[in-house]
């Protein structure tokens, strides 16, 4: 089954990716040595830009809208996201718990739907 993992990052973490010297280093050790770990699981994913960098789109009415930033204040934002080929839930909540944004924002799992034919 494969299953998306968003990762819900906290200000602080999209700041250490900017930045330089010992916090920045630290930051990004986390992650090459989670992915290294998850590796073979992997089938999709990427980071993704700061809030700041979101369009958000509606259709009201028959009417466009448009807005900068994204649709709702929150002290998370999404970071990223990956896609597991796992066995089962538990093994991607396994994968999930040792990420390192669980620690510092959180992570959510959703089972991808097959499209109906």
């Amino acid at each position: 089954m494969k299953v998306m993992m968003l990762i819900l990052e906290t200000p602080e973490d999209f700041e250490h990716r900017k930045q330089q010297g010992p916090a920045a280093a630290e930051y990004w050790a986390a992650w090459r040595a989670y992915m290294t770990a998850v590796d073979e699981k992997i089938v999709g994913g990427s980071a993704l830009g700061g809030s700041e960098t979101a369009t958000t789109i509606r259709v009201r009415e028959g009417a466009r809208q448009i807005q900068d930033g994204p649709f709702t204040e929150s002290k998370e934002a999404l970071g990223g996201y990956m896609v597991f080929e796992v066995e089962t839930m538990d093994e991607a909540m396994e994968l999930a718990a040792a990420c390192p944004a669980a620690s510092t924002g959180a992570v959510e799992l959703r089972p991808l739907l097959e499209n109906p034919q």
